[in-house]
C-alpha cells in the first residue's frame, strides 16, 4: 500500500463514518489513477444490486481523495468541499463497486495549486467512473472547491 492510499485510507475511516459502514477502501493510487473499491455486501439494495446511493458515495468519495492527494502532493492543506455534481446511472451494479479518476493532466493541476496559493481557494471539476461487468454502470462529474479553513465553504463540506 502506497503512503497516499494508507493517508485517505486512513482519514476517511476516522471522519467518513460511511466510508466505514461501506466497507470502502481506497486500493490504488499511482500517478495514473485513482481506484476507490467497496464490497457488494455491505451496499446491496432490495433488488440484489448496489444501492444507489452507496454508488454515488463512492464517487464522491473517489473525487475528494483525488484532490486531496494533489494536494499532499504540493505540500498544501485545505477544506475540500463538493459545490455540485450530476450523475448518470447506466445500468445496475451486481458486484464489487470499483469506482476510478483519471488522474488530471498536469496543465489542470498547475492552475488548480496556483489558484489556491494565489487566491486562497481553487476549483475544478474531476470525472469519476463505476464499473459493472467490464462496462461503465455510472458517470459521476463532481466541481470540487478548496479553500483555507477561515473561507467560507460555498458547498458541503467533507
Amino acid at each position: 500500500m502506497s503512503y497516499y492510499e494508507q493517508e485517505i485510507n486512513d482519514y476517511l475511516a476516522c471522519y467518513v463514518p460511511l466510508y466505514q459502514a461501506m466497507h470502502a477502501r481506497l486500493e490504488r493510487c499511482d500517478g495514473t489513477v485513482l481506484c476507490m473499491k467497496a464490497p457488494l455486501s455491505p451496499n446491496i439494495n432490495d433488488k440484489g444490486t448496489a444501492f444507489g446511493g452507496a454508488v454515488a458515495a463512492i464517487a464522491f468519495l473517489t473525487g475528494w481523495a483525488m484532490t486531496r492527494v494533489l494536494l499532499i502532493e504540493h505540500n498544501e492543506a485545505a477544506e475540500i468541499v463538493i459545490s455540485s455534481s450530476t450523475l448518470r446511472f447506466l445500468r445496475p451494479v451486481r458486484e464489487e463497486i470499483v469506482a476510478e479518476c483519471k488522474w488530471p493532466e498536469s496543465p489542470e493541476i498547475e492552475r488548480f495549486i496556483d489558484s489556491y496559493r494565489q487566491h486562497g481557494k481553487a476549483s475544478w471539476r474531476l470525472r469519476v467512473t463505476i464499473s459493472a461487468g467490464g462496462n461503465q454502470a455510472l458517470i459521476f462529474n463532481g466541481q470540487y472547491r478548496i479553500f483555507g479553513s477561515d473561507k467560507e465553504t460555498g458547498g458541503i463540506p467533507i
